[in-house]
């Protein structure tokens, strides 16, 4: 079983990003979680970038520094002597316990090396005698150091000379070479200058000239194509890379990186799928999704239907997808939801199925009976027709409540007759059309008439408070009234509005009323034993 290093360079690569950006307080929050989730290698920044960079890094290490079990801090620098020693200085608290990283880079695609290096480029020896220089530096103060041949996939005519760019990195300490994809072009299409088929060669011949030396092969792909995971998987799968690198939710520079969620459950899902050779990481995947929340709420939006992790990924509104899931979790899902901190949910929209409807009305504890649900689900289509990127559970119940309601009202009257005021409603009750005449005796309001004839032919209740209030200015405006009820210490708030204040309030009233009589008549009396489906359920 071969361990995959989980290389993290979400707060250097990440925040290369623009708008990717975090305070110094959310990158030490992020490095907490990247801890939890158990990565091997948190790449915390570029210290010489900035004095807050620097604070950065370094307060990281010192964090780390005070834990028994962390991941290792690594932290990019130029082939600068005093980069270097900055890059050291910051990881300082980590070089006793050896868990100190210092990454360099030099590119070796031939354009990106005159764009780059200017004149520089032309002075290979010089490149070589440097590139031992750097490193030796920092192997000598206690760091570990990944050389990075930058733009590895488009070294082109540079073969030869990448070649012996990594055999000087390695004799002079180095013990990870990283092989980039930096503008995220490269394809298995392109036979043998595919990058892989150079990682290969290039690991063969280390191999050859330094036999006693294990040397980690990584692998530091973009995703401007979208391959980067299938790059990323290549280099593992068919190449020598035993270390991943990339960004939690993909972000980066341009199309973003490799992002890590899709690797390590790359990993974990198909790494026993080879006949000779198992692979695994040692990530807590039951934290991905906490982690992805993180970089979606503070360094860039997430997609809803991001894979592994987006907000859709476990998400389903389709009938036939709802019917088979209520069923059985599993036969919509590539994998358990729950391994990465997700859980199955439903949203009610307009290919949802009858099922669905069924299973959110028992789920908040009411009636839905077989015979029944295909017209209360076309009812609460029919009552939310505009609504079609789907309903919240509270739109929905609102609908169910609707179709419910023991007490229909279609108009509303008032006369007075002999100084008596009177009112009258045309109603259903139960299904039942009735002509509802209600007298205001002395000097009762309607709504006070009306609680007095809802009490004597229903339960008695108690009306605990009563709000109107217009939303919008003029004498024209609707008024908005608010009933709350308590019936048998159960409490129910009715809404409802109208041109005229009065029957605004009657109409809120029947509100309350009908909410306390759908409860009454449909709530379901033993859900646990009648009706086990959950919605939302954990699989």
């Amino acid at each position: 079983m071969k361990h995959i290093k989980i290389f993290d360079t979400t707060l250097r690569d990440g925040q290369q990003c623009p708008g990717a950006g975090m305070s110094y307080t959310k990158n030490i929050e992020y490095a907490q979680l990247a801890s939890q989730i158990n990565i091997d290698i948190l790449e915390a920044g570029f210290p010489s970038a900035s004095a807050e960079d620097f604070k950065i890094v370094n307060q990281i290490a010192k964090m780390y520094a005070q834990k028994t079990s962390s991941p290792k801090v690594a932290a990019l620098s130029q082939l600068r002597e005093d980069q270097v020693k900055q890059t050291i200085d910051a990881l300082q608290p980590l070089i006793p316990s050896d868990r100190a990283i210092l990454h360099v880079y030099l590119p070796v695609a031939p354009e990106l090396m005159q764009a780059s290096l200017g004149n520089y480029a032309n002075n290979k020896t010089q490149i070589l005698a440097d590139v031992s220089q750097m490193i030796q530096m920092a192997v000598a103060a206690g760091c570990e150091v990944e050389f990075s041949p930058e733009a590895y996939s488009q070294m082109a005519e540079n073969f030869d000379f990448t070649t012996e760019l990594i055999s000087t990195a390695v004799a002079a300490g180095a013990t990870t070479i990283n092989c980039p994809d930096t503008i995220g072009r490269a394809c298995y299409l392109q036979g043998d200058d595919y990058f892989v088929n150079h990682m290969n060669i290039h690991a063969d011949i280390i191999k050859s000239r330094f036999p006693s030396r294990e040397i980690n092969w990584s692998v530091h792909c973009h995703n401007d194509f979208g391959l980067a995971l299938d790059n990323s998987m290549r280099a593992v799968f068919s190449g020598p890379a035993t270390q991943v690198e990339g960004c939690f939710n993909g972000i980066g520079e341009r199309a973003g990186n490799a992002a890590l969620e899709q690797c390590i459950m790359y990993i974990k899902t198909f790494g026993n799928s080879q006949p000779n050779e198992s692979f695994q990481t040692q990530c807590r995947t039951r934290h991905i999704r906490k982690i992805s929340d993180f970089v979606s709420q503070h360094m860039l939006d997430r997609q809803p239907h991001w894979p592994i992790s987006g907000d859709n990924a476990a998400k389903h509104s389709s009938g036939g997808h709802t019917n088979a899931i209520l069923k059985n979790s599993h036969v919509y899902q590539p994998f358990p939801p729950r391994e990465v901190g997700q859980s199955i949910s439903f949203v009610f929209g307009p290919l949802s199925g009858s099922n669905h409807a069924q299973s959110i009305i028992r789920k908040h504890g009411f009636v839905c009976e077989n015979h029944e649900r295909q017209t209360i689900m076309q009812f609460i289509k029919d009552f939310h027709k505009n609504r079609r990127k789907g309903l919240t559970d509270e739109e929905f119940m609102q609908a169910y409540f609707a179709y419910r309601s023991p007490i229909k009202v279609s108009a509303i009257s008032f006369e007075t007759f002999y100084d008596e005021k009177h009112f009258a409603m045309q109603a259903q009750v139960f299904g039942a059309d009735e002509q509802i005449d209600i007298v205001c005796k002395d000097s009762d309001t309607a709504t006070t008439a009306l609680h007095r004839f809802l009490s004597e032919r229903f339960e008695p209740f108690k009306i605990q408070s009563y709000r109107s209030e217009s939303k919008e200015p003029g004498r024209h405006a609707d008024a908005y009234a608010t009933i709350s009820i308590a019936v048998n210490d159960e409490f129910y708030r009715g809404k409802a509005h109208d041109h005229d204040i009065e029957s605004a309030a009657l109409k809120a009233l029947i509100d309350a009323c009908n909410q306390y009589l759908i409860a009454e008549n449909y709530g379901i009396k033993n859900e646990q034993d009648d009706y086990p489906i959950q919605v939302g359920m954990r699989d």
